[in-house]
């Protein structure tokens, strides 16, 4: 039996590397509002991870802006409960 490895949630200190994670976009947004809560990320940062998040890739106005999976609009609201005024 292949012995299965958790990722290193504790590695990821960037928003680009929580797009860039090989796992289910809830657990996306749970390391993200881990980031926000450490303060470690940027509202420009916390803006453009969920954006890539909801439209499944690199976010653009004209050419991919349509939001993939219908469940993400429930986690960013999840997200914002824990991200600063000035954010929300």
């Amino acid at each position: 039996m292949a012995d299965i490895k958790s990722p290193p949630f504790s590695d990821i200190k960037r928003p680009e590397e929580v797009v860039a994670m090989a796992m289910n976009d809830s657990l996306k947004f749970a390391v993200l509002i881990g980031l926000i809560e450490v303060g470690q990320v940027s509202n420009r940062e916390v803006v453009n991870t969920v954006l890539h998040l909801l439209v499944g890739g690199e976010f653009d106005m004209e050419l991919n802006f349509v939001i993939q999976d219908a469940q993400n609009i429930r986690h960013m609201l999840e997200l914002l409960d824990h991200c600063p005024p000035n954010l929300q």
